[in-house]
């Protein structure tokens, strides 16, 4: 009989390990000590720490893009709507993909080679739609600016990222209303956001 794989068990393993320790910091040894097998046995699976990396961030870079792919398509509903479901598709990834997506936005930025180029142009299509995005709110009028929508795009978008710094799952109906408090905080700036810094410019 062949023996049972133990790929899941590794994932779960590298991605706790990654987060926890950093990639340079992290060691094979670790990771599978983590898993109760030896770091040989790891390579049965792959062959270097970074394939393990790339194997780690793939399901949640994916999942976000395809959730994208479909909240473009969804041309019946307003900026806001797709807006907020986007926040809340991200913040469900960040839960169903814990700590893998986090750890994504600790290394990709920084590491370097061709392996990593699909992900990174992953980063410039998400930060694209989510700009457009904005724009369109613009343009429909349900947004006033305080500044460009590249600026606000970004703000949006970090304001997300922060959360590697500080969230843990707490259960999907607690999430999904952290997600909409999130949402709301940014609605509020997209929609008075001009005419609030309009008044801040007054202040002395």
């Amino acid at each position: 009989m062949p023996r049972p794989s133990r790929w899941s068990e590794i994932l779960v393993a590298a991605g706790a390990e990654f987060r926890e320790r950093g990639f340079e910091t992290a060691t094979l040894e670790s990771i599978g000590a983590r898993v109760g097998i030896l770091k040989g046995s790891i390579y049965n699976y792959v062959a270097s720490k970074e394939e393990l990396l790339l194997a780690v961030v793939e399901q949640p870079a994916k999942q976000l893009l395809a959730e994208l792919d479909r909240l473009n398509q969804d041309t019946g509903s307003s900026a806001s709507v797709r807006l907020r479901e986007l926040i809340r598709t991200q913040v469900r990834i960040f839960s169903d993909c814990y700590p893998a997506a986090f750890v994504y936005l600790q290394h990709i930025g920084r590491m370097g080679g061709e392996r990593f180029d699909e992900f990174r142009a992953m980063d410039a299509r998400y930060m694209a739609a989510v700009e457009e995005l904005v724009g369109e709110g613009v343009r429909t009028g349900e947004f006033s600016l305080a500044g460009d929508a590249r600026t606000t795009a970004r703000a949006i978008v970090g304001m997300l990222d922060w959360m590697q710094h500080w969230f843990s799952p707490r259960g999907e109906r607690a999430d999904r209303e952290l997600a909409d408090q999130l949402f709301a905080m940014a609605l509020g700036g997209l929609a008075a956001g001009g005419a609030v810094h309009a008044l801040a410019r007054d202040v002395p």
